[in-house]
C-alpha cells in the first residue's frame, strides 16, 4: 500500500501525516519538497484520500470507494494540476477558485482539496493568485502543493504552509529496490545511480535508453569517438520528424545524456575508491584505470556540469559535442 510505502522511503513525513490525521489536525496548506523522484506527488495523493475518506481515524485506508475515486481521478472535491505537464498559469489557479467557491458536490461537510504538482513551474502571476488563495482559501478547503525546486516559489506562498521535507533515498536503497524487482544485481548497481524515481526502476531497465547509456560508457572506455558522433546525428535526424516524435524524440535523448552523465560520475567515483560492484566489464575498467584522484575529480566535475546542461532549453547536440571535448583532454591528461 502506499502508506507503507511512504512509511519505509520518508518516515519523518509519514508520522507527521499521520499524526495530523488522527488528530483532526490537517492544516489548511500544505509544501512538499525535495528532489525528484522522493514520494512528494504519492503523499500528496494519499493525505488527500485520508481527507476524504470515512473509513478510518488516521492515514487512507486506500481501499474504499472513496479513495479508488480519489486515486482514479473521479472525486469532484478533489482537483489536480500537474506543472511538469503544463506551466501552472493564472487561469488555472483562478479555475480552482471559482469551483470551490461552489457548494461541495460530495460531501455535507464541504470538504475539498486541490493539489498543484511541480508548483514551481507556476508563473508570477499565478503564484501571486495561488498566494492570495492561500490567505483567503475558504471553509473545508485545503491545499496542498509539491516542488522539486522550493526556491522558485514565492516566500510568501513558503510561509502559508505547512512545509515537509522529502529526503532523497541512498543509492543502497535503490539497489535493494532494484533487486527486489527482479533486476540482476549487477545492472541494479548501475540502475541504482540513475534512477531517481524507485517507481521507474524497472520499466528504464527495459528501455532502449539504458541500453545506450550503458553502450556509451563503453565507448568511452574503448576511446571510439564514433559512436558520439553517430549519437549526435541520429538525435538530429529524430529531432526533424513530426512535431510528436519530436518531442519524444527530445525526451528520450534528454534522458540519454542524462543517464550517461550519471554513470561517468559513478564511475570517477569508483575509480577514486578504487573499488566497486556492477558488471565485470564496469569492475574491469575501474579496476585498470590509471591517473591520479584529482584527474577522476574533475571527471566527475565534468560529468556534474554537462548534465546541469541537459535541459530543454538548451542545444542537445551542442551540449553533448562540449561534453566530449572536454572529455577528450581529459583523457590526453591520462596518456
Amino acid at each position: 500500500m502506499l502508506k507503507d510505502r511512504l512509511k519505509k522511503q520518508q518516515p519523518i513525513v509519514y508520522r507527521a501525516l499521520e499524526n495530523a490525521c488522527r488528530r483532526d489536525s490537517v492544516s489548511n496548506a500544505y509544501l512538499f519538497w525535495g528532489p525528484y523522484g522522493t514520494m512528494k506527488n504519492e503523499a500528496a495523493l494519499l493525505l488527500a484520500q485520508s481527507i476524504f475518506c470515512s473509513e478510518t481515524d488516521g492515514l487512507a485506508c486506500e481501499t474504499c470507494n472513496t479513495c479508488r475515486r480519489v486515486k482514479e481521478g473521479l472525486y469532484t472535491d478533489l482537483i489536480v494540476l500537474d506543472g511538469a505537464k503544463k506551466a501552472i498559469s493564472k487561469e488555472m489557479v483562478d479555475a480552482i477558485q471559482e469551483q470551490f467557491s461552489k457548494t461541495s458536490l460530495e460531501g455535507t461537510e464541504g470538504t475539498r482539496v486541490y493539489i498543484i504538482q511541480n508548483a514551481e513551474t507556476a508563473s508570477i502571476s499565478a503564484q501571486n493568485s495561488m498566494l492570495k488563495f492561500l490567505e483567503e482559501p475558504g471553509s473545508g478547503v485545503t491545499a496542498i502543493l509539491t516542488t522539486d525546486n522550493i526556491n522558485r516559489l514565492l516566500p510568501t506562498i513558503i510561509s502559508r504552509c505547512t512545509v515537509l521535507p522529502f529526503l532523497p533515498m541512498s543509492a543502497e536503497a535503490y539497489y535493494e529496490e532494484a533487486v527486489q524487482a527482479g533486476i540482476p544485481r549487477e545492472d541494479a548497481y548501475l540502475l541504482s545511480h540513475i534512477i531517481r524515481n524507485p517507481e521507474e526502476i524497472q520499466s528504464f531497465y527495459e528501455s532502449e535508453i539504458y541500453e545506450k547509456a550503458v553502450m556509451m560508457l563503453k565507448q568511452y572506455f574503448d576511446i571510439a569517438p564514433y559512436f558520439w558522433n553517430e549519437f549526435l546525428v541520429d538525435w538530429e535526424v529524430q529531432w526533424r520528424s513530426s512535431v510528436s516524435d519530436k518531442d519524444k524524440a527530445k525526451a528520450e535523448n534528454l534522458a540519454l545524456a542524462a543517464a550517461f552523465f550519471d554513470l561517468l560520475h559513478l564511475y570517477g567515483s569508483d575509480v577514486i575508491r578504487h573499488d566497486c560492484e556492477g558488471p565485470a566489464w564496469y569492475h574491469d575498467a575501474v579496476m585498470r584505470a590509471e591517473g591520479t584522484a584529482d584527474v577522476y575529480a574533475r571527471l566527475i566535475l565534468i560529468a556534474d556540469e554537462q548534465k546541469d546542461r541537459v535541459n530543454r532549453f538548451n542545444d542537445l547536440n551542442l551540449v553533448m559535442a562540449q561534453a566530449f571535448s572536454r572529455l577528450e583532454e581529459l583523457r590526453h591528461e591520462l596518456g
